[in-house]
C-alpha cells in the first residue's frame, strides 16, 4: 500500500473515531444533564468533591465534554479535542482506579447510561483506558493542518460504533458474568 493511500485510510479512520468520540461525549454530557441531581450526588460521593463545589465541578465536567465533542467534529481542531477526550477519560480513569484501589468497588460512578448501579472492576478500567488510547489515536492520526471533514458514512460509523458500546456496557451488567469477576 503506498504512503498516501495509508495516510488518508489513517484520516479517515480518524474521522469516524472523532464521531464516535464526539457522539460519546455529547450523550455523556447530555446524560449528566438530564440527571443533574443525580449527577451532582455522583461528583460529591464519587469524586470527592465537596458540596459546596460539586454543582460547579459538574458543570465545568459537562462543559469539558461538549467543548471536546465539538472540537472533534472540526477536522483543523480535530487533535485538539481528541486530546482533550483523552484528558477527560484518563480522569475517569483515575478517579475509577483510586477507588478501586480504597476498596470502594460499590461507589456509583455515574459510568452507565442506565439506570443499574454496578461494581466498579476490570471493565471499567479497560473501557476507560481504551476510549483514552482510541483519543490518541485519533490524536495522532489527525494532521494539525486539517483532516477528513466528517461524512454520512463517519457519522453512521460513529452511530453504529456506539450502539455496540452501549450493547457492551449492557451485557457487562449481567450478573452472571459478574459473580467471577476478580479485583
Amino acid at each position: 500500500m503506498d504512503e498516501p493511500t495509508l495516510s488518508g485510510t489513517m484520516q479517515s479512520l480518524a474521522a469516524q473515531l472523532a464521531a464516535f468520540e464526539a457522539l460519546l461525549l455529547v450523550a455523556s454530557a447530555g446524560h449528566k444533564i438530564v440527571r443533574w441531581s443525580y449527577s451532582r450526588g455522583v461528583v460529591r460521593q464519587f469524586a470527592g468533591v465537596p458540596a459546596s463545589l460539586a454543582a460547579a465541578a459538574l458543570a465545568g465536567a459537562v462543559a469539558t465534554e461538549l467543548a471536546a465533542g465539538a472540537l472533534l467534529a472540526v477536522p483543523s481542531l480535530r487533535a485538539m479535542g481528541a486530546l482533550l477526550a483523552g484528558f477527560i477519560w484518563a480522569a475517569y480513569l483515575g478517579l475509577i482506579a483510586r477507588a478501586v484501589l480504597q476498596g470502594r468497588r460499590d461507589a456509583d460512578c455515574g459510568c452507565s447510561f442506565g439506570p443499574t448501579q454496578r461494581p466498579l472492576g476490570w471493565f471499567q478500567l479497560s473501557r476507560n483506558a481504551m476510549l483514552a488510547a482510541l483519543a490518541a489515536l485519533t490524536a495522532w492520526a489527525s494532521p494539525a493542518s486539517g483532516g477528513v471533514s466528517l461524512q454520512g458514512s463517519h457519522v453512521f460509523a460513529a452511530c453504529a460504533l456506539l450502539a455496540l458500546y452501549g450493547a457492551l456496557d449492557q451485557v457487562m451488567a449481567l450478573q452472571p458474568l459478574r459473580s467471577g469477576e476478580v479485583l
